[in-house]
């Protein structure tokens, strides 16, 4: 006869307020209440949690670490959590250890957008600190779902990036792709890298070339548009 399994069962007191975010939270994530709160607890109580003593990641800090390097304007831990393959709870858990190692920061910065300024967070590689350089080769090998392939945007210029274009007279009445070298101009030799990383991945092709023809556009931004249409080149068509 098979022993009779045990479980433990945890009884929680909590305020409605503190319920409601919780179900928030869950739903943000795509998990249930209960399994958002079997991953979060079980991910605060792993004993694994932080860095092992020869300077290991565990299993989570290794896949967020991959997310972060290979997802450029990561958001909110819910895009962290799909882009590293993880629940909601591992991600956090994952964030914060990483955060107080040194090895990630959230960068923050503010932007126009539709008539207001707006305030922007996103995670980024602190890629100067000795802990990034330390933990960096962890993530060298660690399997995150593939990306999907970026599309060449069409239709009006994104509000988002209409304060680069201060001297002209309308903005909003640009249009992709029919402006796009003036468009690839602007954005790629700006003052914002969001811009420029976001052109190098949705602007067409001619308009990235015809970028690099131009002596104004400096070689950082250069060596960007020659790695944008290498990769552009490896994808199926």
């Amino acid at each position: 006869m098979a022993p009779q399994r045990r479980t433990n069962q945890l009884c929680l007191r909590v305020s409605d307020e503190e319920m409601r975010r919780i179900r928030a939270t869950a739903a943000a994530s795509g998990e249930t209440v209960a399994e958002f709160v079997r991953a979060a607890a079980a991910s605060r109580c792993s004993p694994d949690r932080t860095l092992s003593e020869d300077g290991r990641l565990t299993r989570s800090q290794r896949r967020v670490l991959a997310a972060v390097s290979e997802h450029l304007g990561l958001d909110s831990v819910a895009a962290v959590a799909r882009a590293s393959g993880l629940s909601w709870a591992s991600a956090r858990g994952a964030l914060d250890d990483l955060e107080a190692l040194g090895a990630i920061r959230r960068q923050t910065w503010t932007e126009t957008w539709r008539r207001a300024v707006r305030e922007r967070r996103v995670w980024t590689l602190e890629v100067l600190s000795p802990a990034c350089r330390a933990v960096a080769a962890h993530s060298r090998r660690v399997m995150i779902p593939d990306r999907p392939a970026p599309t060449v945007y069409t239709g009006g210029l994104p509000p988002r990036f209409w304060s680069l274009f201060w001297n002209h007279p309308d903005p909003s009445g640009l249009r992709l792709p029919d402006d796009a070298r003036y468009i690839a101009n602007r954005l790629l030799n700006g003052p914002s890298a969001l811009a420029a990383l976001w052109a190098s991945a949705h602007l067409p092709s001619e308009a990235l070339r015809a970028c690099l023809e131009l002596r104004s556009t400096k070689r950082h931004t250069r060596d960007l548009i020659v790695n944008a249409l290498a990769h552009r080149r490896t994808q199926p068509q």
